[in-house]
C-alpha cells in the first residue's frame, strides 16, 4: 500500500479494518478499539473505500487485542468487521508486490532479449541456487579469521535432525537447503548464537498488565494492588536491569496514572516511579488499624474454611507490607486467628491445629490440608446420602374437620388438637360452670315473693301445712341432670379415648351416626328440663 509509506504510519502501531459500511454503525468498532488504547489516527484507503487504517499511540494495544478477529455491529447485524495487524496485511501485500515487479522485470527482459521467458525463468532460478549453495559452503580456514559460528551450529543441527539424509555410500553431503529450509536454519541461529538464555528473553519481552487509577476500573485493566503485585515480582528478579522495570512500568500506564509518574525521567529508579504511584492510588490505612482488623476477621455464615483462610492471608499480607505484622510471626498469627475465627470446632479438633501454633505450618500447607479435608468431608456426605437416600422434605397440610355443635357444645375439633391436659380442665370448668348455672336459676324460680308471702299469711292453717309441704319437697333430680356430652372420638367414632390420642383409621360413618345419637339425647334433655321447670 502506497499510502503506508506515504503517511508514515506506524505499521506496529496500526491495525486495518476491512467490511465497513460507511455509515453511522461504523463508529461501534472505533469505539471497541479505544478501550484497548489511545489512537492517534485514522487512515482512509482511496483506493478501498471499505478499509481504514487505525494508528494507536503505543503498540501496547495491539498486542492486547487477539488479531484476527471479527464482530458483528450491534445496530446493524448484516454488518461484519473484520480487525487485523496492519503488518500481516502489509507484509504479505509487499512480498507479493516484490514478486510481481520480479516476474515483470524477466517477462521485459525476455521481451529485449528475444528469448523465451520460460529459459530466463530458468536461468533465474538457476542462478538463485548457486547463490544459496554459495552461502551454505563452508569457508577455508584463514590465519586470524574467525570462524563462521552460524555455519558450524546449522550443520550441527542439521547433522542431529536429519542424519537418514546422508547416504553411506557418498562422501558428498546434501545442500543445506534440501535438509532444512534456511528461513528455519536462520531462525535457529539466532535462537541459540544470540539468545542463550531463554528465560530472560520471554522475560524481558513480557509486559505488564495496562493501569490507569481511573475509577471504577475499566474491564481491560487491573486495580493498582493487583498492578503492584506484578512489579514487586520483576523486582525481585535479579535477571531484570532496574531501566527494565522502568520501560515495563511506563509502557503499562496511561492517564491519570501516567500524569502522576510524568515529571520522572529515564534515569530514575523503579522504587521513585512506585512511591509516587504509591502516595496517588496506593490504600491508605494505619498499621495497628489493619492489624485489629486482621483480628476482627471471623468466618462468615456459609462460608468455607479454605476461603476464610484466604480472606486473612489476604489481610496479613497488607499487614506485612505495613510492618504492623513481622515476617517471622506471619504464620504463627495466621494460624492463631484462623482458630481463633473459624467456628468449624470438629476440623480444628481433626486436624489438631491448635497443637501446631507454636511451629505452625506455612499459608500453602495449611490451605492443603484445609481443602483436603473439607473434600473428605463433602465426599462422605455425597456417599451418605446416596446409601440411605435421604430426600428433601416435602410440605405436609393437615386438614381440620369441623363439627357445628349447640351453643353449649364445648366439644370442637380445634379444643381437640390441643393437648389433653389443658382440654380435660377446660371440660370442667364448662361443667362446673353448668352445674351453677342450673343451681341458681332453680332457686330463683323457687324464691317466694313479697306478694307471695304476705299471702301465706292469710292463708288457712291448712293451706299453710300444704304449702310448707311443697317447699320441704326435694328437686327433682331430671331438673339437675347434666346435658349429654359426646363419648365418642372424632376421629374414629369409637368410645373411651380422643382424636389427639387416636391411632385408629377414620371413620366418617360411625363418627356422623354419633354425633345425629348424641344430638338427639340433647334434644330429648332440653325438652325434658323445659318440662320440669314448668311443672315448677
Amino acid at each position: 500500500m502506497d499510502i503506508i509509506e506515504k503517511e508514515n504510519v506506524k505499521v506496529p502501531n496500526s491495525v486495518i479494518i476491512t467490511g465497513l459500511s460507511n455509515t453511522v454503525v461504523d463508529e461501534e468498532i472505533i469505539d471497541y478499539l479505544k478501550q484497548y488504547g489511545a489512537i492517534e489516527r485514522h487512515i482512509v484507503i482511496p483506493q478501498l473505500p471499505d478499509h481504514l487504517i487505525v494508528e494507536f499511540k503505543t503498540g501496547a494495544a495491539v498486542e492486547f487485542l487477539k488479531l484476527p478477529f471479527d464482530r458483528t455491529a450491534e445496530a446493524n447485524t448484516t454488518v461484519v468487521h473484520h480487525v487485523d495487524a496492519l503488518a500481516n496485511t502489509y507484509s504479505n501485500e509487499k512480498g507479493n508486490d516484490i514478486a510481481d515487479k520480479f516476474l515483470s522485470d524477466l517477462k521485459t527482459m525476455a521481451k529485449i532479449s528475444g528469448k523465451s521467458f520460460e529459459n530466463i525463468l530458468r536461468e533465474g532460478l538457476t542462478r538463485i541456487t548457486e547463490v544459496i549453495g554459495e552461502s551454505n559452503e563452508e569457508p577455508a580456514d584463514v590465519e586470524g579469521r574467525e570462524p563462521d559460528t552460524s555455519r558450524t551450529i546449522s550443520s550441527e543441527v542439521n547433522e542431529n535432525i536429519a542424519p537418514a539424509t546422508v547416504t553411506s555410500e557418498s562422501n558428498r553431503k546434501l545442500p543445506s537447503e534440501q535438509i532444512i529450509p534456511p528461513e528455519v536454519q536462520r531462525l535457529v541461529v539466532e535462537h541459540i548464537v544470540k539468545t542463550p538464555d531463554t528465560s530472560s528473553q520471554s522475560i524481558s519481552t513480557a509486559r505488564l498488565r495496562p493501569f490507569s487509577g481511573r475509577m471504577p476500573c475499566p474491564n481491560f485493566e487491573v486495580d493498582y494492588d493487583t498492578w503492584r503485585d506484578s512489579v514487586e515480582f520483576y523486582l525481585a528478579d535479579s535477571t531484570i536491569s532496574d531501566r527494565q522495570i522502568v520501560r515495563k512500568i511506563v509502557d503499562s500506564l496511561s492517564s491519570p496514572a501516567a500524569s502522576v509518574v510524568k515529571s520522572l525521567g529515564p534515569h530514575s529508579s523503579s522504587r521513585a516511579y512506585l512511591e509516587l504511584l504509591d502516595a496517588a492510588f496506593a490504600t491508605v490505612e494505619d498499621s495497628d488499624e489493619l492489624f485489629a482488623k486482621f483480628l476482627s476477621l471471623n468466618q462468615n455464615a456459609g462460608e468455607a474454611a479454605s476461603n476464610y483462610l484466604q480472606r486473612l492471608q489476604n489481610v496479613l499480607n497488607k499487614s506485612v507490607q505495613m510492618k504492623a505484622i513481622s515476617v517471622i510471626d506471619a504464620d504463627k498469627q495466621l494460624l492463631k486467628q484462623f482458630c481463633r475465627g473459624c467456628w468449624d470446632n470438629d476440623l480444628i479438633r481433626q486436624l489438631q491445629l491448635e497443637s501446631k501454633v507454636k511451629d505452625p505450618p506455612s499459608f500453602s500447607e495449611l490451605l492443603w490440608l484445609l481443602r483436603t479435608e473439607e473434600d473428605k468431608q463433602a465426599t462422605k456426605a455425597t456417599r451418605m446420602k446416596q446409601h440411605l437416600g435421604f430426600t428433601k422434605p416435602k410440605a405436609q397440610t393437615q386438614a381440620h374437620n369441623i363439627s357445628f355443635c349447640d351453643k353449649t357444645d364445648s366439644i370442637s375439633t380445634a379444643e381437640m388438637n390441643k393437648q389433653p391436659t389443658e382440654l380435660q380442665k377446660i371440660q370442667k370448668q364448662l361443667v362446673s360452670l353448668q352445674s351453677q348455672i342450673a343451681t341458681l336459676m332453680q332457686l330463683k324460680e323457687n324464691k317466694p315473693t313479697m306478694n307471695q308471702g304476705e299471702k301465706t299469711k292469710n292463708k288457712k292453717p291448712s293451706d299453710r301445712r300444704e304449702s310448707s309441704s311443697v317447699k320441704q319437697s326435694p328437686v327433682k333430680p331430671s331438673s339437675v341432670s347434666k346435658r349429654p356430652r359426646p363419648w365418642y372420638c372424632f376421629h374414629c367414632g369409637e368410645d373411651g379415648h380422643i382424636k389427639t390420642s387416636c391411632n385408629n383409621p377414620p371413620d366418617p360413618a360411625l363418627v356422623n351416626a354419633k354425633r345425629q345419637e348424641l344430638k338427639a339425647k340433647q334434644e330429648a334433655w332440653e325438652k325434658s328440663n323445659a318440662a320440669d321447670n314448668l311443672n315448677m
